[in-house]
């Protein structure tokens, strides 16, 4: 990262003085070397800022097997224009750049993990820019389902605190999420309960939640069969429904029109185009 890049001169500048501090009894070596040491300590208590800054700056490039997940298991990415697609791709480094992840599993929580969490808070911040990701850059991961100080009744998958700006997943159904829409998308409920924590005009979507039976059989799943997976069931309706919106797009146009038509305005449908556009 850039931090290291900075430090590096500084470092050898710092071995070069102590050497010659070896041989010759000069105060300039002291001070070159005590200004190097100073100036290394500052880049490290600052190093996440700087890389941060940096790469809001130069975004690195991004990798062609992140483009053809996102291409094939994202539909909100394959609908943008190349130019815009550049631009979720510049802004999904930088939120994984800030994401902190916290692993309560036995195994290492490789970088696609840390993607995963940060792909839907993209996808809600893309056109009301509430910068999801600069509020709640937290995320802890389980290795099965799990209680909460908050939420003893239960253990459950996923839970979004929002006193704390913290997501909590259980890492296989994080995972299951993405791979098809047979499962509940644990990532994207809980980044929908995160949005409207901060969406000044989310009356809008509650308005459109008077009956509950409505928004559930939007889904594929029964209440029993949802509460059964998640462990309890996931009963915020506003997040639901952004949830359906964006797996089940055709269902909720059809059955509840003006949903599709209002959540279309915030949040765009690019996910809903029935053919691929070609990838330059």
């Amino acid at each position: 990262m850039f931090s290291r890049i900075i430090m590096l001169p500084f470092g050898l500048l710092a071995a070069f003085s102590l050497y010659m501090m070896i041989f010759y009894q000069d105060f300039f070596y002291t001070i070159t070397m005590s200004g190097s040491v100073i100036v290394i300590a500052g880049v490290l208590m600052l190093e996440k800022q700087i890389n941060l800054w940096w790469t809001s700056k130069k975004p690195p490039k991004t990798d062609p097997q992140l483009k053809n997940f996102l291409y094939n298991y994202i539909p909100f990415y394959r609908g943008l224009a190349v130019p815009q697609r550049i631009e979720f791709e510049r802004r999904l480094e930088i939120a994984e750049s800030r994401m902190e992840v916290y692993s309560k599993t036995e195994e290492d929580i490789s970088d696609d993990v840390k993607t995963l969490s940060c792909i839907y808070p993209i996808i809600l911040d893309f056109r009301t820019e509430l910068k999801l990701d600069k509020k709640y850059h937290h995320v802890v991961l389980y290795g099965h389902p799990f209680l909460s100080p908050e939420r003893m009744e239960h253990v459950h998958v996923s839970e979004f605190n929002q006193e704390d700006g913290v997501y909590i997943y259980s890492l296989e159904h994080l995972q299951l999420g993405f791979r098809s829409t047979q499962f509940f998308n644990i990532a994207l409920y809980e980044a929908a309960n995160a949005f409207l924590s901060l969406y000044k005009q989310g009356y809008k979507i509650d308005n459109l939640c008077g009956d509950s039976s409505q928004i559930f059989e939007l889904g594929s799943w029964s209440e029993k069969e949802l509460a059964a997976y998640c462990g309890e069931l996931p009963d915020v309706l506003p997040a639901l429904l952004i949830h359906h919106f964006f797996i089940f797009p055709e269902k909720v146009k059809k059955q509840y029109p003006l949903a599709y038509e209002t959540l279309s305005g915030i949040f765009g449908d690019y996910h809903v185009l029935s053919e691929k556009p070609f990838v330059f």
